[in-house]
């Protein structure tokens, strides 16, 4: 008796393509998000919280891509320590450029949903990016996906308010990438019980 066959796997991407693409992609919604909406320019913010907020995005988003699309594959090695580390880094830069006022939990709430509308999108398009992943792998590439589009509606959200109050940058901001890493971590051990 022979076996019975199975049509041929379609072998991945390169990890770089994948992540270039994923990258790419949540860049893009950001930055149309942010010019969408109008850039203003936080007062306070200088060249050195520029800097570092930069070397956060991009630390932030090629650590979540990387990671996302070498997990992908079973035998993939990756960490999401550059994106934690990226989180850190902008709430310093986040406390660089601002000054403590009166802090107005409403407002935060409302620049914390409108970075989710573009986090929700991110996520909508890395659920195209990254389709096909190892099954103990899921759970990891849906954090790092969520990651990644935490730091989109978070890029999109700095380029847009100028409000510069320490908490409100840090809450309604800055925590942008940890929920929704959370966001996907949870959704995906939900859905592959």
């Amino acid at each position: 008796m022979s076996s019975p066959s199975f049509p041929p796997v379609t072998p991945l991407r390169p990890a770089w393509q994948i992540a270039l693409l994923a990258g790419g992609m949540a860049a893009l919604i950001a930055l149309s998000g942010g010019w969408m909406m109008g850039y203003e320019e936080p007062a306070g913010f200088g060249w050195a919280t520029y800097g570092l907020l930069g070397a956060v995005f991009a630390m932030g988003f090629s650590g979540c891509t990387w990671a996302a699309a070498q997990w992908m594959s079973p035998t993939g090695r990756a960490s999401l320590c550059r994106p934690a580390l990226g989180v850190l880094l902008a709430f310093g830069g986040l406390a660089l450029g601002s000054t403590l006022d009166v802090f107005v939990p409403e407002a935060a709430a409302i620049c914390m949903s409108i970075g989710s509308v573009f986090s929700i999108g991110t996520a909508l398009v890395m659920l195209v990016v990254f389709p096909r992943t190892a099954p103990m792998m899921r759970q990891r590439v849906a954090t790092a996906a969520g990651i990644l589009s935490g730091f989109a509606g978070f890029l999109a959200i700095q380029l847009h308010c100028p409000i510069n109050e320490l908490w409100h940058m840090l809450f309604g901001h800055g925590l942008l990438p940890v929920v929704w890493g959370l966001i996907g971590y949870w959704a995906a051990r939900l859905a592959f019980r």
